[in-house]
Order: C-alpha cells, then structure tokens, then sequence
C-alpha cells in the first residue's frame, strides 16, 4: 500500500509541475527562461507523431514505449488537457457530496471512441486536417491557455504593476478577433462539464489520442489486476476510479480506458488490487482485461483497415488534398515552407504565438480556408517580424515550422513588398520621407531620386525582400503606400547588398 501511495503523489507531483511549465508558456509573462519550457511541448503525442514524419523519432518513440511499459499513463502525466481534467474533478469535489464524489463503472463507448479515431487518422491521410486541429488534446489546451487564461495572467500581472511600477514592468496584450474566441470556450465547456460530472469521459470517448493509446495499454508490461481471491467485492475500486472503467462485480478492469492514476489500488483496503507484470503468464482466474466480442472487432478492424487503404491509395495517386482554399493575404511565419505544410502538420496549439516578442503571430479564422481555422499567420498592425529573431521556428512541436537557424531565417521570403506610389507621402504631400528604406533590414527598400522635383522616392528590389514588414508597419499613410503581398509558397531572397566602400589615402588631417 505505502509503495502505491509513494507512486501516487510523484505522479501527482509531476503531473502539476508539467501542467504548470507548459500552462506558464502560454500564458505567463516573457522571461529569459520560459523559452527553455517549450522542451515540454514537443513531449505531446500528436506533435511527436507529426514530427516523427520530418525524421525526429525521439520524442514518439519514448511515449509508445512509456506506453508499452506502464499503459496510459502518459494521459495522467504529460497530457496538459488530461492532468486538467484532473484538477477540475478535484475542484468539483469540493462542491459535492461524499456520495456524489463516487464513480460508477460505464459500458465502454467503443463504437464513438473508434469511430473518432478512425476519422480523424483517414481525414488526415486524405489532407482533411480539420478533425485532428479539433480534437488534439495538446492543441485544446494550448488554444484554452492562449486566448483564456492568458488575459487573466495578464490583467493580474500589469494590476500589480500599478502597485509596483519599479519592479515589476507593464506587459501589454492583443486580443484576438470575437470569433477565434469561440473553439477555445466550447473546448473548454465541453472538457470543464464532463470532467466535473463524469471523470475522464472527455479522454475515453471523444480523445483520438486517448483511444488510439487505448489500443497499446491493453497489451501494456505492467497493469492493475484483481485478486479474486484477495477481493471482498466492496467495489470501492470501482468508486474511485476516474475512467469508470473497473467492473467490481465481474473483478474486471478495462485497460484501453485506464489511465494509470493508481486511486484504486490505494481504494483496496484488502489489497486486491495491484500492478502487476502481466507479460508472464497469467493465472486463470485473474482476466486480461474486459473481453470484447471477436466479431464486433474484427468487423471494426475490418472497416478501418478497408477505409485506411482506400484514403491511403488515394493519396499515393495523386488524389487533391481536400483543403479550403487559403486567402492571398494570409502570410504564413517564417519556416512553415508553404501554407499547404503548414495545413498539413500545424496543430493551431498557439506555441509561435506565445513565443512571438513582437506579438504580429495571431490565430486566422478563415485565412487558411475551413481546415485551417485558427492556424498562425502574420498581421503587420501592431508590429513587424524582426530580423534577429527565429523564435516562432525554434519552439513549434511538429514540423509545420521547421527549424531555421537565423542566418537561413534572414532569407526566407515570406511574402514581397509592393509600393502604391500614388499613396506615399512623397507623392501626395510632396516631402521627403524615407521611413521605409531605414526600417528596411535587407535594403530591398532604397530612395532615389524622383526626376527634377529634388525629391527621393522609395525603390522597391524585390530580389531583396524577405516581407518582414518593417516598411509597411512604419508607413505612416492611410491606406498604406507599401503593404506585403503574401506568397503561398515560400522561396529564398538574395542576401543583403554589401555597401561598396572605397579605400581614401589621406594625405593629412582632413581638417
């Protein structure tokens, strides 16, 4: 009993510190360390997976072994949406009776769970990305941390600034549009409701990731058993248990929903019930797990396997992707290739968002089509992409921003700047300006003389610009003179010009 207890509050103990380092990534204020927090990102399993298609195998592989080895623990220790499911039925508790805090076992709702699963892995294969941007876990929980708790983080934090303005310095926030606020609130109802009333339903019925290590736990080395023998059928495992997936009556547990929490083997007062290593043979009396019928699983195997291949054939043939089609203007962050990449392997679990110091990264409604709501573009209104920075590549868990070191992000075109003369103050108000050559980082905007007015007029190279958006964010006309045309598919500008220098021989002091 005292090893399971010992067990217990470790995983406890770090559940709450991952949940806390990755919830303070998302929401808490710009330190100097909090970039080392997005280590914890790429631990998740639908950005290892996405990842492990570029070539990085390391971070899926330790979760399918941790898998193998232990069952879904991974859903009460590293998953940030699973561990706050985990904190609500804590809060609701205090709000209920002793009575209403017991669970009941629940039939398993394989046919939903499977069915989810199914969707969301063949509308992937066919390019439809919807489905796995709605129901990631990962994705849920960084959307809810962005737009949800991030303003209260923030209200907070620049309330004491007002309290202590020497120490503690103003942090200002961009809200997003009304409508990017809609899938984070509905997330967070639907995952708060059920969490509150019915445990870890959200998980083991709705969550493709949940379901899919479901199908791993089941064959995991160590599992809870019942002892028959030892069992005094008081049912207080099943009481206790989460994921309602312990039927006391028949002393059977269902391993595809057990999420390893360990509340019923500290529930067992005879000690009943224990992990054991399940790989040795198994006594008779003591059941793997909670049979299901061949038929109904071969017949589910079956029909998965069928549409897998077909979805899979059809895009090895060169079947189109079925995506909305992306605006012209939505300017997608540096290292995301295309917006078809993007599409493909993005989450929406707004970490370039966060990790963006100049705040221009914000969720798009409908930039990048049906399929790519709230995924990343760039909006130069507030700011512009910096020449010195590569954040937003550095920490995206998958591989929808790849990693560019800053000399290669320094090159990267994602869109081009295109001057509307008639707009520029040269023109209208017939002055100098300039304010767009000396923002310019790669000198792809220059001024040059404009006739026999005396004047200088900017001259866009285009060779040159990366569309960072530095001449377009100074630009002082209304509507903009030069604005960024976006380009769906990104390529490489020249480097810099290198100003020629000529060598003077001085003869004596030049005064």
């Amino acid at each position: 009993m005292r090893i399971y207890q010992w067990l217990k509050w470790s995983r406890v103990a770090l559940s709450l510190l991952i949940l806390i380092g990755i919830s303070w990534y998302f929401t808490g204020v710009r330190v100097q360390w909090t970039q080392g927090l997005s280590l914890l990102l790429k631990a998740q399993f639908v950005p290892a997976f996405l990842s492990s298609l570029g070539a990085s195998l390391l971070a899926l592989a330790s979760i399918l072994l941790l898998t193998v080895l232990l069952g879904r623990i991974y859903c009460s220790l590293l998953c940030p949406l699973g561990v706050f499911q985990d904190v609500v039925i804590r809060i609701s508790h205090l709000f209920k009776t002793k009575k209403q805090r017991l669970f009941r076992y629940t039939k398993d709702p394989k046919w939903l769970r499977y069915s989810i699963l199914s969707l969301t892995i063949i509308a992937w294969i066919v390019g439809f990305t919807l489905p796995l941007l709605l129901l990631d876990p990962y994705g849920n929980y960084g959307r809810m941390a962005s737009h949800l708790f991030k303003p209260v983080v923030y209200t907070v934090h620049n309330g004491l600034h007002h309290i202590w303005p020497d120490t503690i310095y103003y942090q200002s926030y961009i809200a997003g549009s009304i409508l990017g606020w809609l899938l984070p609130v509905a997330i967070f109802v639907t995952v708060v409701g059920m969490s509150a009333f019915r445990g870890r339903l959200f998980c083991n019925s709705l969550c493709p990731v949940g379901s899919f290590l479901g199908i791993i736990s089941k064959y995991a080395a160590f599992r809870p058993v019942v002892d028959k023998s030892a069992c005094n059928h008081c049912g207080l495992c099943g009481m206790k248990c989460k994921a309602e997936c312990i039927n006391s009556k028949e002393q059977q547990i269902d391993y595809s929903r057990c999420v390893a929490c360990f509340n019923c083997t500290l529930a067992c007062q005879p000690e009943a019930v224990r992990f054991v290593f399940s790989w040795k043979k198994q006594p008779p009396q003591e059941p793997a797990s909670i049979p299901v019928k061949n038929n109904t699983r071969r017949a589910f195997i079956a029909a998965a396997g069928s549409m897998a291949g077909v979805a899979a054939v059809y895009r090895a043939a060169g079947g189109r992707l079925l995506t909305g089609s992306s605006s012209p203007d939505t300017i997608a962050p540096p290292g995301a290739r295309s917006h078809a990449h993007l599409k493909q392997f993005c989450t929406s679990c707004q970490a370039c968002v966060a990790a963006c110091p100049t705040r221009i990264i914000q969720p798009t409604i409908k930039g990048y089509g049906l399929d790519g709501w709230m995924l990343p573009a760039i909006n130069f209104q507030n700011g512009f992409c910096t020449y010195s920075c590569n954040r937003c590549s550095q920490v995206c868990p998958t591989s929808a921003l790849e990693r560019v070191s800053l000399e290669e992000k320094k090159i990267i075109r994602i869109g081009k700047a295109r001057l509307t003369f008639r707009n520029c103050v040269v023109n209208t108000d017939r002055t100098d300006c300039g304010a767009c050559d000396e923002h310019c980082p790669t000198k792809a905007v220059r001024m040059v003389p404009w006739g026999d007015t005396g004047l200088r007029r900017p001259q866009v190279d285009v060779e040159y610009c990366i569309g960072c958006g530095g001449c377009e964010f100074i630009c002082p006309t209304t509507p903009k003179a030069i604005v960024v045309q976006a380009q769906s598919v990104h390529d490489t500008a020249l480097p810099p010009p290198i100003e020629k220098q000529q060598r003077i021989q001085v003869d004596d002091f030049g005064f």
